[in-house]
């Protein structure tokens, strides 16, 4: 394959899955069944993991069922602030100098936590790492899918997730958690399918007010969630995040 070629190369989507915990947040947006459902934890599992986590592997779960139930695909967990409910609590721990630390609340509190738990509840020994870039974490999290079906693997999960943060961090604004999924493969007969993402030089006016922390990051996601459900034929440009030199996505849906 020319260098051109592989530039050019698409990434099939095998299988979406969301979850937005709130009802009615979901409801507004025209999503359905979009709860938590992290049945695939062990009951010992699910009771040690925080909301953030829960909330991640019910999309991962969701996603990996609508393309074919492999649960053991190498992974890409993106959020912008992680496990920052329990960092919470650890740091309000701290402050009322509650020692010893809780040790669950310490291994909850890592970046990769979503991540680890995932791979505890399918048994995958696939590849996973934990990423994190605020605004641009699902543009990122999917240049960094599209880099490895070019190289390492030939389909990837890829997770985009972040939750409520606590108010004394946002005062002003109420995040709505909310966590995205996609499988990813190199074939892409017969399935929608997107180009690399890139960067562009004219922002998008529309997407001026989803800027962190305006707006929760994992939820520019949506746009590319909708498109799928509508499954209208034809090509689009998809915006994935603010900014002076936003990135997008070119999707085709067959």
């Amino acid at each position: 394959m020319t260098d051109a070629a592989t530039l050019s190369a698409p990434m099939a989507i095998l299988g979406s899955g969301l979850c937005i915990p709130d009802e009615d947040v979901a409801g507004t947006l025209g999503f359905a069944d979009a709860g938590v459902d992290a049945s695939i934890l062990s009951p010992l599992l699910r009771r040690r993991t925080s909301n953030a986590t829960r909330v991640a592997i019910s999309a991962a779960g969701r996603a990996c069922a609508a393309a074919g139930g492999n649960h053991t695909l190498p992974a890409i967990f993106v959020s912008s602030v992680g496990e920052m409910q329990v960092t919470d609590q650890l740091c309000r721990s701290i402050t009322r100098r509650e020692f010893p630390l809780s040790p669950t609340l310490f291994h909850n509190s890592v970046h990769n936590t979503a991540a680890g738990y995932w791979s505890m509840a399918t048994g995958s020994m696939a590849a996973m790492q934990a990423m994190g870039a605020l605004d641009d974490g699902l543009a990122l999290g999917l240049l960094e899918a599209w880099c490895q079906l070019q190289t390492v693997t030939e389909q990837v999960l890829l997770v985009v997730f972040d939750e409520t943060l606590p108010v004394q961090l946002l005062p002003d604004y109420a995040w709505q958690t909310c966590a995205f999924a996609l499988v990813l493969g190199q074939e892409v007969h017969g399935y929608p399918w997107l180009h690399r993402p890139f960067q562009s030089t004219a922002p998008d006016p529309e997407m001026t007010v989803m800027a962190f922390p305006a707006r929760n990051p994992a939820m520019a996601c949506l746009p590319l969630f909708q498109a799928l459900q509508q499954a209208t034929g034809g090509k689009r440009q998809i915006a994935l995040s603010p900014g002076a030199r936003p990135w997008r996505v070119d999707m085709v849906i067959p």
